[in-house]
């Protein structure tokens, strides 16, 4: 479901920059309306990210923490710090590739919508034939 989100999003995006020359005043609006919607999911990515970041780094050290203390019959390290450090990243290898996905998607998102921002700005000033700096 998300992902059908961020896809009508960036559609809805991509369709506006088709007419950005050719944007009248109730455009705008619409466009105005995207990029706050676009924001609100900026900020739902970016809460996802962050709570499974903390609990991706919580998992991650106590695993770690189980390897590094694991001792065989003879009470001798199981794994080097090396080894655990190599199991625990192959282990948790499809989370770390999960978060990078959603801060990606955040920051596509977040970067689109500041285009949004910069090309009303623009629009404004031609529309009141203001061209000074």
């Amino acid at each position: 479901m998300e992902g059908n989100v961020i896809t009508d999003l960036v559609d809805r995006y991509e369709a506006f920059k088709l007419k950005w020359l050719q944007l009248n005043e109730n455009d705008m609006l619409e466009f105005l309306r995207l990029q706050d919607e676009m924001e609100d999911k900026v900020i739902e990515l970016k809460s996802k990210y962050t709570e499974n970041e903390l609990e991706f780094d919580r998992d991650y050290g106590l695993r770690l923490i189980e390897l590094k203390s694991r001792k065989d019959s003879d009470g001798k390290k199981t794994y080097t710090d090396a080894t655990a450090k190599a199991m625990c990243d192959d282990e948790f290898y499809d989370r770390e590739l999960k978060l990078a996905v959603i801060k990606a998607t955040y920051e596509n998102l977040q970067n689109k919508a500041k285009k949004i921002i910069e090309y009303i700005n623009v629009v404004k000033l031609y529309l009141r034939k203001d061209f000074s700096i």
